[in-house]
């Protein structure tokens, strides 16, 4: 039996766009036809007994799964539950992901004499761009020492220091040679004097404009948000599991899974089969 009030709590839980053309008769008719169909099947199969199929069995617990955890973990805890405080502290955390300086990627020959640099530099401007040609310069003039790296300086600030802290910093006249070139594979003009009395010269092969974002932009707030959500979700899920392995106490006995047999696959001696997929979730 289905009542006046089930049928009416089934048609509001649609999305408001399909719950507006329930607001017919007809349409409300036929989907009480479909929800009879639905229940009719359903007596039928429990009474072939196919509600104890093992497929059946297992759908019905990633349902129920799915469920908990929208209950439990998506429900529970909404966007609005984040505060404006939460995402300040976040953004002051995490400022240098927002809030960037200019960076710049060059890559060098570093030579004894002002003179082995200034005709690496003219070596550096007739290869007019080829990064092959440019490596083959680096290696030509600078011998054993960079040849690792073929030159390459990776990213850095103006002030030369790197933009991971796995780069060594770059020497600061370098630096400021290659931020005073106007456009990509253009070459420093002089060699840089070096703090070992060495001299280098450069060409830039990369640019990281510098960006500055503040809360005052939605779409840094949204991010912000959205990232303390999933942290606060994810961390709801493992307390949920830890209260539930805590009450429940599953057991694994792992010596007997070596009794199970596998049937061959076509492609070997076990089927290949898709690793388990979390239950689906539904933001919002």
């Amino acid at each position: 039996m289905i009542t006046v009030g089930e049928l009416e709590d089934l048609l509001n839980t649609a999305p408001a766009p399909i719950r507006q053309g329930y607001q017919r008769a007809d349409a409300r008719r036929t989907y009480l036809e479909g929800l009879i169909q639905t229940l009719l099947l359903a007596q039928e199969a429990r009474r072939r007994g196919l509600d104890r199929d093992p497929q059946v069995v297992a759908a019905i617990r990633r349902r129920l799964s799915q469920r908990t955890e929208q209950v439990e973990i998506i429900d529970a805890i909404t966007p609005s539950s984040i505060t404006d405080e939460e995402v300040a502290r976040f953004f002051e955390a995490h400022r240098r992901d927002y809030q960037r300086p200019e960076y710049r990627r060059a890559t060098a020959v570093i030579t004894a004499t002002r003179e082995a640099a200034t005709q690496a530099a003219a070596e550096l401007r007739s290869a007019q761009g080829d990064m092959r040609r440019v490596r083959e310069v680096v290696r030509r003039a600078a011998g054993d020492a960079a040849v690792a790296l073929e030159g390459d300086l990776g990213y850095f600030e103006r002030s030369g220091a790197a933009s991971t802290p796995d780069r060594p910093a770059v020497d600061p006249a370098l630096a400021a040679a290659v931020y005073g070139l106007q456009r990509l594979m253009d070459v420093t003009t002089t060699p840089a004097t070096l703090a070992d009395g060495r001299f280098a010269v450069a060409v830039m092969t990369g640019q990281r404009p510098s960006t500055s974002h503040g809360l005052s932009d939605p779409n840094v707030v949204a991010s912000i948000r959205g990232a303390l959500l999933r942290e606060r979700r994810e961390r709801r899920e493992q307390e949920l599991l830890r209260e539930l392995r805590a009450r429940l106490r599953p057991e694994v006995h792992e010596e007997r899974l070596q009794l199970i047999r596998m049937t061959p696959g076509e492609l070997g001696t076990v089927p290949v089969l898709a690793p388990p997929q979390p239950p689906e979730r539904h933001e919002r």
